[in-house]
């Protein structure tokens, strides 16, 4: 169903006032800001189906590319195979560095099987390099399919790298000899110049033992339990003293002796500079001040060193050292879980959610959450980032952080009313989640997922992502009237009058990170058509539409 058919059922509600707030219109002052429709259909559409977890370059101010998943077969013509799939967005136009606003260019589907054919089970989870130094141009996903590449022969979902520039589409997933897994991968990582990734795996057969390799020695660790997710670092290629590691497949999840975690890992995000992989564990051998089976996040950094290897022979190898990032100040594990880490370019600061409270100083809201932590001190030093310095500590959770290329800025969504970043600005009245941003500098937070006008949402909004600089910030909502321009051209009397729109058409957001293998096709909406056409009870029983669910691109200025 195409876009103008979905907005259009929603504007034949043309005479029940089921009342959504009619926030579109709040403006806040004059501003460069503005938020349009980033997964749009090949036609310029709202595609017909849900779209979510974006990722964004961190090539500084210019995030040439954007990555997202999507369950709809209309982005790009000729996606048949009814399942979700992974796109990059190009950008258009200026790619000068200047952080000027993003225009939407070519949009091309990334999880296609091999000779082009149409993926045989469900792609997701995207992730992007590009650094400083390095134009971005590969994409790395997760997928279920068999058919992207040859000798996929396990039956299980697997990670892979697709290069841009030549088409080339690598499993990943792979042990040290370039065999594949046995269990099953459900995330991905990568570094800024496409050098090394990292996944997580259930398998217990990927980490390194023994190896004959020079160099290679100081990756060995023990071995982990089979069925226990564990976080895995491929090195891809490298430069100069880097190459000898390629092919290198090694357990990051383990102490900074070698031992693997003895509980679960997951959650991995890589430091663009790719010397580091952020995690979550509920292992309690990783760290001396952790010794709990709640999650905590911690940090597995790898520097290149030479090591002599006797008769006069030598060779560059790896040098690790593991960090517990959810650290108190006396340095033991905070007294509640902390999971979802992002970090920054260079691996020093690390953005989580957390429950403990004993992290922060004075956190007594009773809910989770976002903290930084400074990694460069011998002691690990935490700061407070779900509380603007204007109106105080967050009065409801939040979650989901990103954090910008030199840690200045953290993306983050919460139920919080009270975080703004000044005592006058516009309250938060919608009583659902938003996108905030906090600034480092000034210590405080804004609400930023907002319309093209600038305008508060009446409806939830969530799972944002940002560029290196915080320029470009994609998130995720159901709300069809934020892209104004766009509404205006497909129903413009819904855009006249918001309170048309009924709540029940707007679905619940799905939960970021949600895997989707074994999702069935987008179910066909014409029997909520003909709902939509009958009375007004009807109507108002009328079913949410799934493909509301979009991913829109947020406008935040030069920075």
């Amino acid at each position: 169903m195409s876009g103008v058919r979905i907005l259009a059922l929603i504007g034949l509600c043309s005479s029940v006032l089921l009342g959504l707030p009619a926030l579109a219109g709040a403006q806040e002052g004059e501003s460069d800001r503005s938020t349009n429709l980033l997964s749009r259909s090949f036609s310029g559409g709202f595609p017909n189906g849900p779209s979510r977890n974006a990722a964004v370059s961190h090539d500084q101010r210019t995030a040439r590319l954007i990555a997202y998943e999507s369950d709809a077969s209309d982005i790009v013509a000729g996606d048949s195979n009814a399942g979700t799939d992974v796109f990059v967005v190009r950008r258009e136009g200026d790619t000068a560095g200047h952080g000027t606003p993003w225009r939407r260019g070519q949009t091309e589907l990334v999880s296609s099987g091999i000779g082009g054919a149409p993926a045989n089970g469900p792609s997701f989870a995207a992730a992007l390099d590009g650094d400083s130094k390095h134009e971005p141009h590969c994409v790395a996903f997760v997928s279920a399919a068999s058919n992207l590449v040859r000798g996929d022969t396990n039956g299980k979902p697997d990670a892979f790298v697709k290069d841009l520039r030549t088409g080339r589409l690598t499993r990943v997933s792979v042990d040290a000899r370039g065999r594949q897994s046995r269990g099953n991968t459900t995330e991905v990582a990568i570094d800024g110049a496409c050098e090394r990734v990292a996944f997580v795996s259930d398998s217990g057969d990927l980490a390194l033992g023994r190896t004959a390799t020079p160099g290679w020695e100081t990756a060995r660790t023990t071995k982990p339990r089979g069925g226990l997710r564990q976080v895995y670092v491929r090195v891809l290629g490298g430069q100069r003293l880097d190459r000898g590691f390629a092919g290198l497949t090694f357990l990051a999840s383990a102490s900074r002796f070698g031992k693997a975690a003895n509980g679960a890992s997951y959650g991995a995000t890589f430091a663009p500079a790719g010397k580091a992989v952020a995690f979550v564990s509920e292992a309690t051998n990783l760290a001396p001040g952790d010794r709990s089976r709640a999650s905590d996040v911690y940090q597995r950094s790898f520097e290149r060193r030479f090591v002599h290897l006797g008769s006069g022979r030598g060779a560059q190898a790896l040098d690790f050292d593991t960090r517990l990032v959810s650290a108190s100040p006396g340095g033991r594990a905070g007294n509640g879980p902390s999971r979802s880490p992002s970090v920054t370019d260079s691996g020093r600061f690390v953005a989580f959610e957390t429950d403990a409270t004993d992290l922060l100083s004075g956190d007594a809201n009773g809910v989770t959450d976002i903290a930084r932590a400074d990694l460069k001190p011998r002691r690990v030093a935490q700061r407070w980032v779900s509380r603007s310095a204007a109106t105080g500590i967050g009065n409801g959770p939040s979650s989901r952080p990103a954090i910008s290329g030199a840690g200045e800025f953290v993306l983050f969504d919460s139920d919080a009313t009270n975080l703004r970043p000044r005592p006058d600005a516009l309250v938060d009245q919608n009583g659902q989640r938003d996108v905030f941003l906090w600034n480092a500098p000034t210590g405080n937070v804004s609400l930023e997922s907002r319309d093209s006008a600038n305008g508060l949402l009446p409806s939830a909004s969530q799972a944002p992502a940002t560029s290196s600089r915080g320029n470009y910030v994609p998130f995720e909502s159901a709300y069809p009237l934020i892209d104004i321009p766009l509404a205006s051209m497909v129903a413009p009397e819904l855009v006249s009058n918001p309170s048309l729109l009924a709540p029940g058409l707007i679905p619940s957001l799905t939960v970021p990170g949600t895997l989707p293998v074994g999702l069935p096709p987008v179910p066909g909406v014409s029997a909520r058509v003909a709902r939509s056409s009958a009375g007004p009870k009807a109507r108002a029983a009328a079913e949410p539409i799934p493909a509301l669910q979009q991913v829109y691109l947020r406008y935040l200025g030069p920075k």
